[in-house]
């Protein structure tokens, strides 16, 4: 009987053995990614791969083009602490649909991702008073002929990664040009000067634009020449022949204008209110939705906005508004709480059951997430909307939101 419990104790012994090895081969065959793992990740995402894709936490749209079909594909990196390595990826495509820049670790721990730059794009990590950031800089058209620069600054708040300033540098008006230097950058403040001819009044005009905690944003109550240049734009009356790059399209990510805007979208900008046209009944199957035609017919596209993981839906764009509106069925037998994170309220009664969570502002936008659900069917209406004209247009939003039901 002894000998039988050696032989139990050993034959234990050795299966824990075993398993405390086999636990710390895995641990030690962990491989931290490199600028060439990284470039080869997003290679094999952007031929199709989803397990590739996945890694990179759905980078690459669904009909982004293959590697062939791109202006191409950036990686460059960083020392933000000692030891710690920051990789940017910009893919970079001759439709600004599919541009992208995200931020990455060794781990492949995603701090941001930004879908709203246009025409040549350039990246590189800069340090400005000490403090390491990601510098974008974009050079694009509008209205055909005027020739555009801008900026974009992106870095770290309490540990999170933000886009933290953003504004145009240049402005080419057939030969004349205006442009705006940064001069200072710290943790509280950015100083501009614009440079332009010796007679106009923008010559030598210095702006400042101040930190917001609370949007994490620098910010100038003059912003000079953003507006001198939109106030340029929306003068130019000459004949287009090439997509016009809108106020909507500067402004928004990109995602929310695919470069093919209605004619007589050239008289828009983000602050006329929506003409109002006859309402229209969007139905695509399994739901209703009342929406007016400023909305774009729904895109049918594997969705990633504030989800967890990707789920297939149907997008709906408003360019006047530069907001969306996203239906997502669920699939059969899952839940809300497995792709949203954020928190739903109580359900109302009876069979048909809808609940929402909180009216959430997240960056620039307006975020708020309704479950309906009935029978074996769910479905998330998602409602993105930009913070700035959120109020002035809550009614409509109000109203389209209370038109969604489920066809049970």
């Amino acid at each position: 009987m002894e000998f039988m419990k050696q032989k139990l104790i050993i034959f234990l012994s050795t299966i824990i053995l075993f398993t405390t090895c086999s636990e710390k081969k895995k641990v030690e065959s962990f491989h931290p990614i490199d600028g060439k793992d990284l470039k080869k990740t997003v290679d094999e995402a952007l031929w199709g791969s989803e397990k590739a894709n996945f890694n990179l936490s759905g980078l690459v749209q669904s009909k982004t083009p293959s590697p062939d079909n791109l202006n191409g594909v950036f990686i460059d990196s960083t020392e933000y602490q000692k030891d710690k390595k920051l990789y940017s990826v910009l893919i970079e495509s001759p439709n600004p649909l599919y541009n992208a820049l995200a931020v990455y670790d060794k781990n492949l721990d995603l701090y941001l991702q930004d879908n709203s730059l246009n025409g040549n794009i350039v990246t590189k990590w800069q340090s400005y008073s000490g403090k390491k950031y990601l510098v974008a800089s974009e050079d694009f058209l509008s209205k055909d002929f005027l020739k555009l620069s801008r900026i974009s600054l992106y870095g770290f708040v309490n540990s999170k990664f933000y886009l933290l300033f953003r504004t145009f540098t240049k402005f080419d008006k057939a030969g004349e040009v205006s442009q705006q230097n940064l001069k200072n950058v710290d943790s509280y403040r950015i100083v501009t000067q614009i440079n332009a001819d010796k007679k106009s009044k923008l010559n030598n005009v210095v702006d400042t634009f101040y930190f917001d905690a609370s949007k994490n944003k620098y910010i100038s109550s003059q912003d000079t020449f953003k507006n001198f240049i939109m106030d340029e734009i929306s003068k130019a009356d000459w004949k287009l022949e090439k997509p016009e790059l809108l106020e909507a399209t500067l402004e928004q990510p990109a995602e929310e204008n695919d470069g093919n805007n209605d004619k007589d979208d050239k008289e828009e900008n983000k602050e006329e209110i929506p003409q109002k046209k006859d309402d229209v009944t969007v139905i695509p199957k399994g739901f209703q939705i009342w929406l007016n035609s400023d909305w774009k017919a729904p895109v049918s596209e594997p969705i990633t906005d504030y989800l967890i993981s990707r789920l297939d839906g149907y997008k709906y764009t408003n360019a006047k508004l530069g907001a969306q509106i996203m239906v997502i069925p669920l699939p059969e037998g899952s839940t809300s709480a497995q792709f949203v994170k954020y928190k739903f309220g109580k359900p109302t009664k009876g069979d048909y059951k809808v609940r929402q969570t909180d009216l959430m502002e997240i960056e620039n936008y307006k975020v708020q997430f309704f479950e309906h659900s009935c029978e074996q069917k769910s479905y998330l209406l998602l409602l993105k909307a930009p913070v700035q004209t959120y109020d002035k247009f809550k009614n409509l939003y109000n109203n389209i939101i209370n038109s969604f039901f489920v066809e049970c």
